[in-house]
């Protein structure tokens, strides 16, 4: 056991510092394994991924969607971390919305289906830690668009194992 310089008598404090540590560790983590969706891509280039999934292939809609539900999933919290409590709920409001074109999608004989059900495994993880730190405000919200992402990420594996 690594003692990191602690005594008996102090260690709850060091092993405070740790859990702190790998609390942020793992968030991080979170952010930098979001996969093909860069966590700086900003409303203005969401708008033009989901313009290009409103207009591609029934068969690419699925991964494409799915895309922009991660990317508005980053950008809410973004909006969060800077107080922007009104635009993260606007924001997780239409990522919600989404969520329906995906699921339409991943019916329709998608491509790419096993890739966009992991990114929506970690789309959803990644929601699942922001709930729990969201405002009361954001809270309610939140936890709607990830009931129905979770659902979503349900109905997306029931499809992946079915083929």
């Amino acid at each position: 056991m690594v003692r990191l310089g602690c005594t008996k008598r102090t260690f709850g404090c060091c092993g405070r510092v740790v859990v702190v540590a790998l609390l942020v560790g793992v968030g991080g983590g979170t952010a930098l394994a979001a996969g093909p969706v860069d966590s700086t891509v900003d409303a203005t280039t969401l708008a033009q991924m989901e313009q290009r999934a409103a207009t591609a292939d029934i068969r690419d809609r699925c991964y494409l969607y799915t895309e922009v539900v991660q990317g508005l999933t980053n950008l809410a919290g973004r909006e969060m971390a800077a107080g922007e409590e009104d635009q993260a709920i606007a924001t997780m409001t239409h990522a919600d919305e989404l969520a329906g074109k995906v699921h339409e999608a991943t019916v329709a004989n998608a491509k790419q289906l096993q890739k966009a059900e992991q990114l929506m495994d970690r789309t959803t993880r990644h929601l699942a830690d922001m709930v729990r730190v969201a405002s009361e405000q954001q809270r309610n919200t939140m936890q709607r668009a990830l009931e129905h992402l979770n659902a979503v990420h349900s109905d997306m594996l029931a499809v992946v194992f079915a083929k």
